[in-house]
């Protein structure tokens, strides 16, 4: 069995970029933890936690259908109705998810019997026992409470924090901590995925305890609203002000990009972060720069599974 067959794994994050990582690592490493954010309150996932009080299971349910190895029952699970009604929009997977945590008698639990309808490779944790509140602060001093409310209020976000204050990372996830070779900060929202993934209490402790490489996948955008005006190391600093000098590689892609692409993104306000070498090598943080997106992404600016997770685990042997 080689070196990379043998790699434990914790990714971090949520929204769409956790789930792209996870379908590039799943077979190709020994084991992967994801520990997904539950931070959000819009769409299906809002609703649920709304009217039954369960953690958002979005987010959660992606990153289980991307380590799924019964591919009919996850079709099912990402189901979505659409129809008039109280099930609009409400996917197959968050229901079911709802019910096992009502069931089983926490949201933890609930994932977890989840996980094993599903047969996943690996394991699903959400990043604290609860579900949270997102809370940013903007640069003007003015303060939004809402996961769905961040970039519609389009001002400089200069931090967030969770309510309530105190909930702690399920045991599992520090434990998959502290055996991982290395931890990966998936792509993704810097200010309401990446970030709220990170602060569940001990998560930080066992971070800054971690002796291997915490590889940040940078996002290749700027994101209107969030992180407009930002540089790759703006990024890296943000994560280090919420969760500690953290972060000791970088993985960047580099390469041209469609103009027609870049012009529909500059139409809606985003383009390609600055990738700022020198700050970032005063940061002390490794930079790792190869073609990373996906020739699939229908115009879009996507990162590719299997060249994702190819980087990821070159990045962890070379540090091991």
């Amino acid at each position: 069995m080689s070196k990379v067959e043998n790699l434990r794994v914790v990714a971090f994050g949520g929204g769409t970029g956790l789930p792209v990582l996870l379908r590039g690592l799943r077979d190709r490493v020994g084991d992967l933890t994801a520990v997904v954010t539950v931070a959000d309150d819009g769409g299906s996932s809002g609703r649920l936690r709304q009217e039954l009080g369960v953690a958002p299971p979005g987010d959660v349910r992606n990153c289980l259908v991307a380590l799924a190895g019964r591919k009919k029952l996850a079709e099912v699970f990402n189901y979505r109705f659409d129809a008039p009604g109280d099930l609009n929009d409400h996917s197959v997977g968050n229901i079911i998810i709802a019910a096992l945590a009502d069931m089983a008698g926490g949201f933890c639990e609930g994932v977890e019997q989840a996980a094993r309808f599903l047969r996943i490779k690996g394991s699903v944790y959400p990043a604290a026992t609860e579900s949270l509140t997102l809370v940013a602060r903007y640069g003007d001093g003015s303060v939004t409470w809402g996961e769905s409310v961040v970039r519609s209020v389009d001002k400089e976000v200069v931090s967030v924090a969770v309510e309530p204050a105190g909930v702690h990372a399920p045991p599992a996830v520090i434990e998959a901590i502290e055996r991982a070779d290395v931890v990966v900060l998936s792509p993704g929202s810097l200010f309401t995925s990446t970030i709220p993934a990170l602060l569940g209490v001990g998560t930080r402790e066992a971070l800054e305890a971690f002796g291997g490489p915490v590889v940040y996948v940078a996002n290749v955008m700027t994101q209107p609203g969030e992180t407009s005006g930002f540089a790759i190391s703006d990024h890296v600093r943000a994560i280090q002000e919420h969760a500690g000098p953290i972060v000791t590689d970088v993985l960047i892609h580099v390469g041209e990009l469609p103009r027609n692409t870049l012009d529909r993104y500059e139409a809606e306000g985003a383009v390609p972060a600055v990738i700022d070498r020198d700050v970032l090598a005063e940061l002390k943080v490794r930079v790792r720069e190869t073609d990373l997106l996906s020739p699939d992404a229908g115009g879009g600016v996507r990162h590719d599974p299997e060249r994702l997770a190819e980087e990821v685990c070159e990045a962890a042997l070379v540090r091991l």
